[in-house]
């Protein structure tokens, strides 16, 4: 069989060769260094991008990291070929023309799950089809394929913690998700790869950073990723639960942007975490009884519930595909009638609210291209609360600015906040945006590295300089908040309260 094949593989948001599925069956079906070889490509594809909102930040990286892969490939002697589809409905005709211009057998690719992925990967596996070629699509992205894990009732879950719980059972019960080794070099087939570009039009900066700092701030690539996936667990998972709500602080993984372009599987987190869990176990740090995904050391548990989430809203993604069409979870809540003030969005999105927490946030965000997942929630909240401004406007703008965007995480995360999505309480997630701050950043560490107008602000003020007396509140330039934030709370708990079921 093995020796028969030729493979061609279709990378997207797995931009790695180590645990990679569809990489890994293209090659065994290939006969490893005796078949008659792999071929592998990325289809640039401007069309998909902007459709999707993709930051230029985010397709920078997702350049430099087709480059590493591209290197890491030519090592096996696979060749990443660069082709373009303009639009997705050219991309069928794209694969099967290559397919057929190298002679392969069949392709093989990892499944997307938004709407408009499906869509499109359903018309490349009837495209293969009619030219008789074979399509084979694998799960990667996540661990568990959608449907799998089901309610006692038969259907998917809505709320995060009973599918935990399924999960883990679902883990035991199938024996975990093994990794997958890195393939073995194969003979070489002749055919030259494509030089990966540097730069695109989708890439050029928009915001205050430029390419340098991306490229300090962000190193791209698999090895990177796994760099970064050891020194957490060495230095930081086992106080993770401590330390991970304190933006102000290194305690977060900083993994979402490998995990959103495929420099990374969840598989190899969930299983770093665990042997980190075993090791702080061995080490007498927490107690361990039973699956090590959420038993044992707080700080490896608490990270791998926070993994999970991405899984979760996936699942969710698949199940209620709504979600991916501008939609509310929470379908009686699209009766909301949203504030329609461009003054209050454009003061978000420029980090001027008058709010220093959410004001860092914005700020960062603009900066770096990301944003401390605490944060995150401070200001979609505040978005969504205070403002009383469309979820949707908000997962937009983080969409197109955000290195680590990703439509499951980015849609769930907006929801929740909304109160619009999965497990929703809206008379009480209404957070009070000074007590995060004064939680979360007690010093105001992060407020003065964003905000530097607050440098110099001392004490309690730093979160709400309107505590200043009048004098040397006038000497700041820094602007007052636009909203009455008790009026602002009574107005949403108001709309939330008239709605009715559906």
């Amino acid at each position: 069989m093995a020796q028969g094949v030729r493979s061609l593989v279709w990378f997207r948001s797995d931009l790695r060769v180590t645990d990679n599925t569809a990489l890994f069956e293209a090659c065994r079906r290939a006969g490893g260094a005796s078949g008659k070889g792999v071929v592998a490509v990325f289809l640039i594809s401007p069309g998909e991008w902007a459709a999707h909102d993709f930051a230029p930040i985010k397709v920078d990286f997702i350049l430099r990291s087709l480059a590493v892969l591209s290197a890491d490939l030519s090592k096996l002697n696979i060749p990443l070929l660069i082709e373009t589809a303009k639009t997705p409905r050219e991309i069928p005709g794209v694969l099967v023309a290559l397919a057929k211009k190298h002679a392969c057998d069949e392709l093989h690719f990892n499944k997307e799950y938004e709407v408009n992925e499906a869509k499109r990967d359903a018309a490349v596996i009837d495209a293969f089809s009619a030219a008789r070629l074979k399509a084979h699509a694998h799960t990667d992205q996540i661990c568990v394929e959608p449907g799998e894990i089901r309610t006692g009732e038969g259907r998917f879950f809505t709320v995060y913690s009973p599918f935990k719980r399924a999960f883990f059972k679902h883990w035991d019960k199938i024996g975990g998700c093994p990794t997958l080794a890195k393939p073995s070099r194969q003979a070489e087939i002749g055919v030259a790869p494509s030089p990966v570009p540097e730069t695109h039009a989708a890439s050029e900066p928009t915001g205050p950073s430029g390419r340098d700092h991306w490229r300090t701030r962000w190193p791209a690539g698999e090895h990177e990723a796994m760099k970064r996936l050891r020194q957490f667990c060495a230095d930081s998972i086992v106080p993770y639960k401590d330390r991970r709500d304190f933006p102000g602080t290194d305690g977060t993984s900083m993994l979402s942007h490998h995990l959103a372009v495929g420099t990374i599987s969840p598989r190899q987190c969930l299983e770093k975490g665990i042997e980190a869990n075993l090791a702080a176990h061995s080490t007498g740090v927490g107690g361990l009884k039973g699956n090590p995904l959420e038993n044992g050391s707080p700080g490896p548990v608490h990270w791998i519930s926070e993994v999970l989430w991405r899984e979760f809203y996936v699942h969710v993604m698949v199940g209620f595909p709504r979600v991916c069409m501008h939609r509310a979870f929470q379908v009686n809540t699209e009766a909301i009638v949203w504030n329609d003030e461009p003054k209050l969005l454009e003061a978000w999105k420029q980090g001027r609210t008058g709010v220093p927490i959410v004001d860092a946030g914005m700020r960062q965000l603009l900066r770096d291209g990301w944003m401390h997942n605490r944060v995150r929630m401070i200001v979609a909240m505040y978005f969504t609360k205070d403002y009383f401004l469309n979820w949707r406007l908000g997962e937009k703008f983080f969409m197109q600015n955000l290195i680590d965007g990703f439509l499951a995480s980015n849609n769930g995360g907006w929801q929740w906040s909304a109160s619009t999505g999965t497990d929703a309480a809206p008379y009480f997630r209404i957070f009070n945006t000074y007590n995060q701050s004064e939680k979360f950043d007690p010093d105001g560490t992060y407020i003065r590295e964003f905000v530097p107008e607050l440098r110099g602000v001392q004490g309690p003020a730093i979160h709400d300089p309107e505590q200043l007396p009048g004098l040397l509140r006038s000497r700041l330039d820094y602007p007052k908040p636009l909203v009455d934030r008790v009026k602002a709370r009574e107005k949403a708990i108001d709309a939330f309260r008239k709605l009715r079921p559906v």
